[in-house]
C-alpha cells in the first residue's frame, strides 16, 4: 500500500504541475488535475490489486461429529449426536466426521479407532466461520491442542451412559516360544460401573480350538488388576499361531471389548540360545539376566567336558548332537568363550563373547567405561545411564574394530591412556554381529541397583538390535506388517529394500473374501490398509513373494471408558478471514474510465489539446 500512495502522491504532484503552473488554468485547472489524479489512483489499484484481509463475524458453521468407536459402543450417544449435527447445520453450514481421520459427513456407524481432534479443527479454521464440536468428550489429543485452534470453539457434550463391562485391556506374553515351553499370558482385567460379578471365565484357543479354561477373579468395580494364565507345554503346533484369549463375565454389557488376538511364533527350537565354553560366572549369569530381558525362549548350554554338554536351566546332561541342532535352529546364537563355535550358523545373527577363550590375550587390570557414548545404533538405547559411575571391568580382549564396524562402548584402563573397544558391531549383507570385548560384566549384576541396570540395558538393547530384522533381511523378505492391530486401526506394512516403490499390490485373504489393495509408500516405506475385524494371510508377489499373517482385533480401546479430557472452549468470537481486492469492485472500473472521459470532455471546452 505504501508504493500505491507514493505513485498516486507523484502523480497528484504531476497533474498540478501541468495544470496549475505550466498551462495556468486556474480553477479550472484543480478540477482537471483533480480528475487525473482519480483516474490514475484508479488505475494503479486495479494495476497492483493489493489485499486487505477483514475479520467477518459469524458466518455458516463448521460441525465436527466425533464418528469414533466410542460414540457407538454401549451406552454411547451415536443417534443423539447425528441428530444434534443436523439441527446445527439445519441454516446451512457443513457437518465433517473425525476420528482417526477427517471424512465428510454421513450417517453410517461409526468405525474410528482412535479419537483425535486437531485435524478436524484445522480443516474446520481454513473454512471459516464458527466451529461446534459434537463429542462424548473423550478425545485423545485434548490436551495437546494449539491455543490456536480452540479459541471461539464451542463444545457439544454427549457422554456415553454408564453400564456394567468388564474388558481384557491388555496380554502380554513371548512372541517367540519354543514348543516344549510352557507359556504364560498376563492379562489386564479392567472393569467399570455396577458390576455384580466378582470373577469372570478366561478361555484361550486357536480358531474353534479351546486350550484353556479357568476362573480368575475380577477387581472390584471401577478398577484394573493384572492376573496370570499359564498353557501347558506342546499344546500349540509349530508356526505362527493366532491366539484368542476371552474372558466371559455374568452380566457384562459390552462384549466387543472382552477378547484380544495375540501372535506367537512356535519353533521346536528356542529363539536365543546361548552356548557356554568354558562354564563360568560370566555365562551363567549371561543366561539368567537374558531370559529376564528378552521375553522369548532363551536356552543356555555349558560344555562341563570335553565330551558333554549341561542345559543350564534344567541342568540335565545334553549331546553335542542336541546343542547343535539347538544352535543352528535358533533365531539368536550367543556364544560365550571359544569363537569355533559359532562357525557354520549360516544366515542368523550371533553375539560373541570371546573374553573366556583360553586361546585368546586378555589386558586385564581395572577398565573403567567412558562416559561419552560413540555414534552406534544401540546409543539411544544406553544414553542416560552413568557409565563412569559403574565399577571397573576385570579385563578387555584387545580388538581392533574394522571399517565396517562400529563401537557402542569403549573403556580405558585406570581412567587413562587410549580407549579399548568393549562392545563392537556389524551389519555386514544383513547378517548382523555383536562382539563383547570387556570381562567381568557380571559383576554388575551381582552387584545389584544401576549397575545391574546398566548390564540388563546392554543385554535388552543388543538383542532388540540382532533380532530386529529377523524375518526380513535374514530370510529375504522385503515387506513386513504390523502382526495384530486394533478394530478402526490400520495395518501398517513397511518396505524394507533400498528402492521404496511407488506402489505395490498386496492381496489379503480373510475368512470368507479375498481383496486386493494397493499400498502407497510415504518416504519412509511405510503404507497402511483398513480393514475389518479378522484373520488376514497375504501376499505381495512383487516384493520377491513376500508373505505373512495380519489379524485386525474386534477389539478397541473406544469402547471401554475413559476419562473425558475436552479442551474447554477459551474466550474468543468466530470470524472468518476475508480478502478484499480493488479488482473485484466494479466501481473502480466505471470511475477511471468516467474520470478520463470528464477530463477529456472539459479539456475540449477549454479548447486545449
Amino acid at each position: 500500500m505504501l508504493a500505491v500512495s507514493v505513485v498516486i502522491v507523484l502523480a497528484a504532484l504531476a497533474a498540478g504541475y501541468v495544470y496549475l503552473w505550466h498551462e495556468r488554468q486556474g480553477w479550472h485547472g484543480a478540477g482537471l488535475a483533480t480528475l487525473r489524479v482519480i483516474a490514475l489512483g484508479a488505475l494503479v489499484l486495479l494495476f497492483v490489486n493489493p489485499v486487505r484481509t477483514r475479520r467477518v463475524s459469524g458466518g455458516a458453521p463448521t460441525v465436527l461429529l466425533d464418528a469414533s468407536l466410542s460414540m457407538q459402543s454401549t451406552g454411547g450417544q451415536w443417534s443423539a449426536a447425528v441428530d444434534t449435527a443436523l439441527a446445527l447445520t439445519t441454516r446451512g453450514g457443513t457437518v465433517l466426521r473425525f476420528g482417526t481421520a477427517v471424512a465428510p459427513f454421513d450417517t453410517t456407524a461409526p468405525e474410528g479407532g482412535a479419537t483425535r481432534l486437531r485435524d478436524a479443527l484445522t480443516a474446520a479454521r481454513a473454512r471459516g466461520g464458527p466451529t461446534v464440536v459434537v463429542t462424548d468428550g473423550e478425545i485423545e489429543d485434548a490436551a495437546s491442542l494449539p491455543p490456536a485452534l480452540t479459541p471461539g470453539t464451542r463444545f457439544v457434550m454427549l457422554a456415553r451412559d454408564t453400564v456394567a463391562t468388564a474388558a481384557v485391556t491388555g496380554v502380554n506374553a513371548p512372541q517367540r516360544l519354543q514348543r516344549n515351553d510352557s507359556l504364560t499370558l498376563t492379562l489386564t482385567l479392567a472393569t467399570w460401573g455396577p458390576l455384580a460379578a466378582d470373577s469372570g471365565v478366561v478361555t484361550v484357543a486357536i480358531g474353534e480350538r479351546r486350550l484353556l479354561r479357568t476362573t480368575v477373579a475380577l477387581p472390584p468395580a471401577p478398577g484394573s488388576a493384572r492376573r496370570t494364565v499359564t498353557l501347558p507345554p506342546r499344546v500349540l503346533p509349530s508356526g505362527p499361531q493366532v491366539l484368542r484369549v476371552r474372558v466371559e463375565v455374568a452380566d457384562d454389557q459390552e462384549s466387543r471389548d472382552d477378547e484380544r488376538l495375540l501372535v506367537v511364533d512356535v519353533s521346536e527350537q528356542p529363539a536365543i540360545v546361548v552356548v557356554v565354553d568354558p562354564p563360568d560366572w560370566e555365562g551363567r549369569f549371561l543366561v539368567t539376566e537374558l531370559s529376564d530381558v528378552a521375553r522369548t525362549t532363551v536356552r543356555g548350554f555349558a560344555r562341563v567336558t570335553p565330551t558333554s554338554w549341561l542345559d543350564m536351566r534344567t541342568l540335565s546332561r545334553v549331546s553335542e548332537a542336541q546343542v547343535r541342532t539347538a544352535a543352528r535352529g535358533a533365531g539368536l546364537l550367543i556364544v560365550r568363550g571359544r569363537r569355533e563355535l559359532a562357525l557354520g550358523r549360516g544366515r542368523r545373527p550371533v553375539w560373541l563373547w570371546p573374553a573366556a577363550d583360553p586361546r585368546l590375550e586378555t589386558f586385564e587390570g581395572d577398565w573403567y567405561l567412558a562416559p561419552d557414548l560413540p555414534v552406534s545404533p544401540l546409543a539411544g538405547r544406553l544414553a542416560g545411564l552413568e557409565w563412569d559411575s559403574l565399577a571397573p571391568l576385570a579385563g578387555v580382549v584387545p580388538l581392533v574394530p574394522t571399517q565396517m564396524e562400529w563401537v557402542a562402548l569403549a573403556a580405558r584402563q585406570g581412567r587413562r591412556g587410549a580407549e579399548r573397544a568393549v562392545l563392537i558391531g556389524k551389519d555386514s549383507v544383513g547378517i548382523r554381529t555383536l562382539t563383547t570385548a570387556g570381562e567381568g560384566l557380571w559383576r554388575w549384576r551381582f552387584r545389584g541397583g544401576a549397575a545391574r541396570e546398566a548390564y540388563r540395558a546392554i543385554l535388552a538393547a543388543g538383542t532388540d538390535w540382532l533380532l530386529a530384522d529377523r524375518g526380513s533381511a535374514a530370510s529375504g523378505l522385503l515387506l513386513t506388517a504390523s502382526p495384530v492391530v486394533q478394530r478402526g486401526m490400520p495395518i501398517v506394512f513397511e518396505w524394507r529394500g533400498d528402492s521404496i516403490p511407488d506402489s505395490l499390490a498386496v492381496t489379503l485373504t480373510g475368512d470368507t473374501a479375498t481383496v486386493t489393495r494397493w499400498l502407497r509408500f510415504d518416504a519412509g516405506g511405510v503404507a497402511s490398509v483398513l480393514l475389518a475385524p479378522g484373520i488376514y494371510q497375504w501376499a505381495a508377489p512383487e516384493a520377491r513373494g513376500a508373505r505373512g499373517q495380519a489379524a485386525v482385533e474386534a477389539y478397541s480401546d473406544e469402547f471401554s471408558p475413559r476419562a473425558v479430557m475436552t479442551a474447554a472452549a477459551r474466550a474468543g468470537e468466530a470470524f472468518t478471514l476475508v480478502e478484499d481486492h480493488p479488482r473485484g469492485r466494479w466501481w473502480l472500473f466505471v470511475l477511471a474510465i468516467a474520470a478520463f472521459v470528464g477530463e477529456w470532455a472539459w479539456r475540449q471546452r477549454r479548447g486545449l489539446p
